[in-house]
């Protein structure tokens, strides 16, 4: 397969700026084209005219442009990333579709609705669109080795998940509802209370989340004020045993049953569990999975099914915060709004 051509369209943090002075790590759209071997970065998009002189400068790209039109009329792109707010995505979807693209990347939440969010699935497939949500962690081998251990029983019978986050429920929400999805199945209810540790965005609100899984686990979800500390932890309790992960630094503690210590019951011990990591980024093996994707033509590891499910999720978790009930899913309300950052 030939280098694609691939451009970003929104030089914000996921865009461009997560790389400024980086450690070296790639945490970009714009970085994980441009270091790919099998495509080119040759555009940016973003009506900021100072970040698209300083990332064109970065990049040694002349492709700068204010409108998406001109670009996609201009340029020929193949791939395209989109990381501008939610609420644009639909409409940038099409203008994608219109100028033949054959991959987009686009960021989390998939869309502010999950009637555009079925329109953008829909665009895609009709115009055989690989479409791939950026939710990292299914990327990771390390979250998918995770999920092969708790398949395969290693920690038993789950008994209960409690979750830590802060910064909203569909700015942080998005990628914790598909995590828990990717490790546990299909969720079939959830009941949301706002919480009294307030996130850092009005309009998009901490809420604390009992969910339940197909298979009657249960999940308790914790909304934290970050302005105080930030914590992303996931703490999965099993009748063999108890798995601690930190979602934030990809670092994961397994305690398994110290059968030697039974006087009145028996305890948990620190046991040694190892995880290669992978060379590269999560973003850039996300990039390389639409690359691969592409060329198979295979279906991608987080697909626009996988982010419909996390709007989902988010929806109905903000809308029983408001009226105080256990929602099931699937919901039939496809109209509802969110706003996320």
């Amino acid at each position: 397969m030939n280098r694609l051509r691939c451009a970003v369209i929104g030089c914000g943090r996921i865009g461009c700026g997560f790389d400024d002075n980086s450690d070296g790590t790639v945490r970009t759209h714009a970085g994980s084209y441009y270091k790919n071997s099998k495509t080119y970065l040759v555009a940016l998009c973003d009506i900021d005219l100072s970040k698209l002189e300083k990332y064109g400068n970065k990049y040694k790209i002349s492709g700068l442009y204010t409108k998406s039109f001109d670009m996609f009329k201009k340029e020929s792109i193949d791939c395209v990333s989109i990381c501008t707010l939610v609420e644009t995505h639909l409409d940038l979807v099409k203008e994608a579709a219109k100028f033949g693209v054959k991959g987009i990347f686009l960021e989390k939440p998939i869309s502010s609705t999950l009637q555009d969010a079925k329109k953008i699935i829909e665009i895609c497939k009709k115009h055989q669109i690989v479409l791939v949500i950026d939710h990292q962690r299914r990327f990771d081998p390390f979250y998918n080795k995770i999920k092969q251990l708790i398949q395969q029983k290693k920690l038993g019978k789950i008994q209960l998940i409690n979750v830590y986050y802060g910064s909203g429920i569909a700015n942080t929400g998005s990628h914790l509802f598909d995590i828990l999805r990717l490790f546990f199945g299909e969720i079939v209810s959830i009941q949301g209370n706002l919480s009294k540790n307030n996130s850092n965005n009005l309009m998009d609100p901490n809420i604390d989340i009992v969910l339940e899984f197909w298979n009657k686990t249960i999940c308790r979800i914790h909304a934290l004020d970050y302005r105080n500390y930030g914590l992303l932890e996931m703490d999965i309790l099993g009748s063999l045993g108890r798995m601690r992960i930190d979602l934030a630094s990809n670092k994961i503690e397994y305690l398994k049953i110290n059968d030697k210590n039974s006087l009145v019951y028996r305890t948990l011990v620190l046991s040694e569990i190892t995880i290669k990591k992978p060379n590269y980024s999560a973003i850039e093996l996300g990039v390389q999975n639409l690359l691969d994707s592409i060329k198979t033509n295979r279906e991608p590891k987080c697909t626009g099914y996988d982010g419909y499910k996390s709007l989902e999720l988010i929806i109905a978790s903000t809308q029983s915060a408001k009226t105080g009930k256990k929602l099931r899913l699937p919901l039939s309300n496809k109209n509802y709004k969110i706003t996320s950052k």
